[in-house]
């Protein structure tokens, strides 16, 4: 049984009404991802909000209160007026030439109205097709976002329809990003500065003895989170990649097929952005011939990665915060997937790189956000599914597993994948350099400046190889003060009571440190 349906009365109930997107998605049976909001009018005197475990949201508004709920002109009012943007649902919705004709016949008939406009200008941006239109004298400019409910891009004026068009990055990636309470509390803790706060804080030779080790973290998290351990040789190759992150110049092909070359294996490496369909799917088992993710296909890499860059471009230009430009373009490489290989360890390098290359980050500075990712690794999937599953389920396909082949059968058009809701993937990576900064760069330095008291006070009496002594006092520190039976053996020529003298030293230098990291 549904639990959100009316309960049953002895008197007749008014069926529903979808409205807005939800009820052209219907009427045109447009094919595209679920909507996490629908609005529906039904037989109430007042509005309720109802919302799944899940997020997804169920407005229900007053019938008598709305008007043309019928018209294509009253769904796409209610859209644009009361509805989140979905660049998705529009761009499914204006392939149809009769809304074309529906848009056209609108500004015909309200030439002033900024619903109108505001749909002839979004249709000629998505689809190339021209209106006739001639904007009415003194009529106002209006903001295609409402930058009180939305991040918005550089304003560029569209003088035809008197629109500003402040989307973030071009027709061919744009991501939305809306202004909520966390958004907004992250963003007004102004994270660069305390970035640079923290770090001025610190002596020259602590600072790299920090960062030699945060390097070290940064390496081996974006390794791990796919369940690959590196060798030497490509761990070092990914140092000296995130030692030249944030060089000077545009993210293009030519700069992402050399970074590919220097974090994949020799056999992995290719020459320039695929020209094949690649998908995601589960390795082995009975499952293996169901894709968890088929990307965008070969023809439209090109068009979307350069869009990519252009919102990476924003950071260093000053017209986006530099945070939100790497979380979405570093978001947006890995779901176009433009490698057959490699594509999740350079999404989290590019994050660094923007970072850096637009100052947020000084050179030689980095900031463990892989070795978060991978703390809270459930979230960070679940943000990468929340865009990969809902449109390949859309998808036919025929996946041969044991030949490596994949046919999709059904179109893929450029609105399904250049479009989506990027807010939680901004949060996600703010909350992560927070954390960066905040715990792991200071937990670091107290690591080091702990370890630097406890060495030289045991020193004083125990004389033992430099090596030696900072493995012990490594390995007592990650038994939170204890040397653990099957460890003693490193300590085999010290008595029992030297130890106890040694535990009681890096318990009483490490108290702060432990204090932070208590079981």
């Amino acid at each position: 049984m549904n639990s959100l349906a009316e309960p049953a009365t002895g008197s007749p109930r008014v069926a529903p009404v979808y409205l807005g997107y939800e009820a052209l998605i219907r009427r045109h049976q447009l094919q595209v991802p679920p909507l996490r909001t629908v609005s529906v009018g039904v037989d109430r005197a007042v509005e309720r909000h109802i919302i799944a475990a899940d997020g997804d949201e169920r407005i229900e508004l007053p019938l008598p209160r709305l008007t043309d709920t019928n018209s294509l002109v009253g769904q796409l009012t209610f859209a644009l007026k009361r509805e989140r943007l979905n660049l998705t649902v529009l761009g499914a919705l204006f392939e149809h030439r009769e809304t074309l004709e529906g848009v056209q016949a609108w500004l015909e008939d309200k030439p002033s109205s900024k619903y109108a406009r505001m749909a002839g200008h979004l249709a000629q941006w998505l689809t190339g097709h021209e209106f006739a239109y001639k904007l009415p004298p003194g009529t106002p400019r209006v903001p295609v976002l409402d930058p009180k409910e939305y991040i918005t891009g550089p304003a560029v004026p569209d003088t035809k329809f008197g629109v500003t068009h402040n989307l973030v990055g071009g027709r061919f990636f744009s991501p939305l990003i809306r202004r909520t309470e966390r958004l907004d509390a992250l963003l007004a803790e102004d994270l660069g500065a305390k970035v640079a706060n923290a770090l001025s804080n610190l002596e020259p030779e602590m600072l790299a003895r920090a960062m030699d080790f945060l390097y070290l973290s940064e390496t081996r998290s974006t390794y791990n989170i796919e369940d690959e351990i590196p060798d030497n040789n490509r761990s070092a190759k990914f140092r000296r990649l995130l030692e030249q992150a944030g060089e000077p110049g545009a993210l293009s092909e030519e700069q992402l097929v050399q970074w590919q070359s220097q974090i994949v294996g020799p056999l992995s490496i290719e020459a320039s952005y695929r020209n094949s369909q690649n998908w995601l799917s589960r390795p082995g088992g009975r499952l293996r011939n169901i894709a968890d993710f088929i990307p965008p296909p070969p023809t439209l890499v090109d068009s979307m990665m350069d869009s990519v860059a252009e919102v990476a471009a924003l950071a260093a230009g000053r017209g986006l915060h530099p945070v939100l430009a790497a979380a979405c373009s570093s978001f947006g490489l890995v779901y176009v997937h433009p490698f057959l290989d490699g594509n999740g360890r350079l999404h989290r390098f590019l994050l660094h790189h923007v970072l850096r290359q637009a100052g947020f980050t000084p050179a030689g500075v980095v900031l463990p956000l892989s070795a978060r990712m991978l703390k809270d690794l459930h979230r960070y999937s679940a943000l990468l599914k929340s865009y990969s599953r809902p449109r390949t389920e859309l998808l036919d396909y025929l996946l041969d597993a044991e030949s490596a082949t994949i046919l999709v059968r059904s179109p893929q058009p450029a609105w399904l994948y250049a479009y989506f809701d990027a807010t939680e993937m901004c949060e996600f990576i703010l909350e992560c350099v927070k954390l960066c900064v905040e715990e792991d760069l200071l937990d670091e330095v107290a690591y080091l400046r702990a370890h630097d008291l406890t060495v030289r006070e045991l020193g004083n009496w125990l004389d033992m190889r430099q090596s030696q002594l900072n493995t012990l006092i490594d390995v007592i520190v990650q038994g939170h003060g204890k040397l653990s039976r099957n460890k003693r053996k490193l300590a085999e020529r010290l008595s029992d009571a030297e130890v106890e003298r040694m535990e009681a030293t890096v318990n009483s230098r490490f108290a702060e440190y432990f204090e932070r990291h208590a079981p």
